[in-house]
């Protein structure tokens, strides 16, 4: 399946929100969700696939969207 741009971007801000609880998130080292989401949108679309950690055999896309992608 193809997946534009604002997909992907949308889909990892959720996996973002879902790995960085309020128990998780240490603002010392990790970026605010809306720096998060400011780094995505000045990424290239293959470079967001390569945020995502998926490959074509494991983890593919499609179950990364199917996941995080609402």
């Amino acid at each position: 399946m193809i997946y534009a741009k604002e997909q992907i971007i949308e889909a990892l801000c959720h996996e973002y929100k879902a790995l960085f609880t309020q128990e998780t998130f240490d603002p010392a080292s990790d970026l605010s969700y809306d720096d998060y989401r400011n780094s995505m949108l000045s990424k290239t679309l293959p470079e967001l696939i390569k945020e995502t950690s998926t490959d074509l055999e494991y983890y593919t896309l499609d179950a990364f969207m199917k996941k995080y992608g609402q």
